[in-house]
């Protein structure tokens, strides 16, 4: 008979004593319990609270209905695995204010046309916001440090052709509300003038 040797493949220490030569075991059951006992001893393993928290069933003291308010709260937290879960941001002034001149910026720019979101109302909920980082072909169409700002906000304060045209625009409405307001005061000069 040949000698036969248990190899898993692994190698612990456990797995080492049961490593023996089959010639020479007379009764199995004895000489391994035996060689398990005598040789080494095997390491308790230690179970944290964090691996028995895990494995627990939860409790059945909690009600349908407040497993199912604490699934939407989770829920709620993020998008949804369709939009790789992103999370809904802490809403700050600057974030806010940054949010509103998007949504304006078809007043902002004579020039391009910007198609109506109605399906959002209000603010979203959930967004990101990013840096745009240059690349190294783009050198001279870049926009220099100094004239970058913080927010969009602050970018769109000190834009030319913002500037111009929202100059305009004021322009064109402040006439049309000196128009309509000379028009209703000579309305009640010949309604005065008929009695």
């Amino acid at each position: 008979m040949s000698n036969r040797i248990i190899d898993p493949g692994v190698s612990i220490k456990t797995y080492d004593i049961l490593n023996f030569d089959v010639r020479k075991v007379k009764s199995r059951s004895s000489n391994i319990v035996s060689a398990l006992t005598t040789s080494q001893s095997i390491p308790q393993t230690v179970i944290t609270d964090d691996f028995v928290k895990k494995s627990e069933v939860p409790p059945y003291d909690i009600h349908q209905r407040e497993a199912k308010r604490q699934r939407q709260i989770e829920r709620s937290k993020t998008k949804g695995k369709n939009w790789y879960h992103m999370p809904a941001p802490e809403m700050t002034e600057e974030k806010k204010n940054d949010l509103i001149a998007i949504q304006m910026r078809g007043g902002l720019y004579a020039d391009k046309f910007f198609k109506k979101g109605s399906d959002v109302k209000g603010l979203p909920k959930y967004f990101q916001t990013g840096t745009v980082v240059d690349s190294a072909a783009d050198f001279y169409r870049r926009i220099p440090k100094k004239d970058r700002k913080k927010t969009i906000l602050e970018e769109l304060y000190n834009d030319s052709k913002v500037k111009k045209f929202s100059k305009k625009r004021y322009v064109e409405i402040k006439e049309t509300n000196r128009r309509r307001i000379a028009a209703m005061k000579h309305m009640k000069r010949l309604k005065n003038k008929k009695k």
